[in-house]
């Protein structure tokens, strides 16, 4: 679930001399952050020296930095055409490429560079994380390997290391590389973040808190972990989790988040859509509907065909990044559901949140919030994770892995003091993890006409 960026390489490469001078300064103010004189500067050298290929290959890791990939891409692949050993813009030829997506490309840019410079420990860092692109989990892992032989104190190379065991189920290995992180760099959250889930995923969970408490002392105002530990500790849990735990947990995950659940069984969208079409019969693109708690928009495909407008509201806005690339959304807003939705008086036919209530312990104020945003007769649709042991927990119960479970009978306790009626309830499996199936609840309840 973690994405490592290749390394740039830094500028090194001699320039012809006429125009040494100004390539010094131009390099000066890109290191310094001085991007628009950088750039400047750059651009005057090529108007002087149209094929200058420092120029063009500083030119271009400045677009890359800036965004602007494409650019990038021709720059530098023109400084390239200028001068083919110029080993430095090979090797940010295939950061380029990575980040546009074009994996096997930069795999063959990576690969040139380890020909020409076998010691050069970052290129084969750079190799491993788009071989873990592709999946070829195992080729990913030995080239992280040969560039910790190459350079043992990096530890990013630890991390990206690890990344690639745990996929391969490595777990052991995993957690051995993560902790060769963290003794290198003690401040990383990358580090201690991976060994905290990959001990959980083991059940090693006395293990799990001890980490999370150590990475507590490197970062005591991070909020995220201490929903960790309460989470692992027992005790009172709090009534929600954290918006800093959940906008800095779906922020990483963005980028791989369909592609993590789909490998998971993920079926709280269909759930949601199954539960909708029963209650609501053959849609006919008429009702305002709200996607609560939208991540990057799985239900939409579910919603759109009840919507006249959909709107999603979410706490991430990387998530909300990914949910504006299916243009489904009349509008996408981020903010905490609960506080949003009070804000929005009968605005919706129909609200749904599938896999959102989970990081709720109380339901009270969100589903009267739910209540408030609701036109008279409009449905809230969401699922719940459902505890096991309603005896030992008769309300909510933090789990391990970060999230809620409620019982039944106090859902729809929360549901009728909102003055919302349940008119249908389905207990189901909302997903598998570690190997084990989810139990859950998809829930339907009606505000009063």
């Amino acid at each position: 679930m973690n994405k490592h960026k290749a390394k740039h390489t830094a500028p090194s490469r001699p320039a012809p001399a006429p125009l040494d001078g100004a390539l010094r300064l131009a390099i000066d103010a890109h290191q310094h952050g001085r991007h628009g004189e950088a750039e400047r500067r750059y651009r005057a050298m090529l108007g002087a020296a149209p094929r200058h290929p420092d120029a063009l290959h500083y030119l271009g890791v400045l677009q890359h930095q800036q965004g602007r990939h494409a650019d990038a891409l021709a720059l530098i692949e023109r400084a390239l055409a200028v001068a083919p050993d110029y080993i430095d813009a090979r090797n940010n030829l295939g950061n380029v490429q990575k980040e546009l997506g074009m994996a096997a490309q930069a795999e063959q840019s990576y690969r040139a560079v380890i020909a020409a410079r076998p010691g050069f420990a970052p290129a084969h860092n750079n190799l491993g994380v788009v071989l873990k692109a592709q999946q070829r989990y195992a080729d990913a892992a030995e080239a992280y390997r040969r560039c910790l032989a190459l350079e043992p104190a990096m530890a990013e190379g630890w991390i990206n290391l690890g990344n690639a065991l745990r996929a391969q189920d490595d777990l052991q290995g995993a957690m051995s590389a993560y902790y060769e992180a963290i003794g290198l760099a003690p401040q990383s959250s990358e580090a201690y973040r991976n060994l905290g889930q990959a001990l959980l995923t083991s059940g090693r969970h006395v293990e799990a808190l001890a980490v999370y408490r150590q990475w507590q002392a490197q970062a005591p105002d991070d909020a995220a972990i201490g929903h960790m530990i309460a989470a692992l500790a027992g005790g009172a849990a709090p009534a929600r989790a954290s918006d800093s735990y959940v906008q800095t947990t779906f922020d990483r995950f963005a980028g791989s988040f369909d592609e993590v659940l789909t490998r998971l069984d993920y079926r709280a969208p269909a759930l949601c859509g199954a539960l909708m079409a029963e209650l609501l019969g053959a849609p006919a693109a008429a009702l305002e509907v709200l996607d609560a708690g939208c991540g990057t928009g799985l239900c939409a495909q579910y919603l759109l065909p009840y919507a006249s407008a959909l709107d999603g509201v979410d706490l991430s806005p990387k998530m909300l990044e990914q949910a504006a690339l299916r243009h489904c959304y009349r509008r996408l807003e981020a903010a905490e559901l609960g506080a949003w939705l009070a804000t929005q008086p009968a605005s919706y036919a129909l609200i749904v949140a599938a896999d959102t209530l989970c990081y709720f312990g109380a339901l009270g104020q969100v589903a009267a919030a739910a209540a408030t945003a609701l036109r008279p007769g409009g449905h809230f649709v969401f699922t719940l994770e459902e505890t096991a042991d309603a005896a030992a927990w008769p309300q909510f119960r933090l789990n391990p892995h970060g999230r809620y479970s409620h019982t039944e009978a106090y859902a729809r306790q929360m549901l009728e003091q909102a003055g919302l009626t349940v008119v249908a309830l389905r207990h189901d499996v909302l997903r598998t993890e570690l190997s084990a199936p989810v139990a859950g609840l998809t829930v339907a309840a009606r505000l009063s006409a």
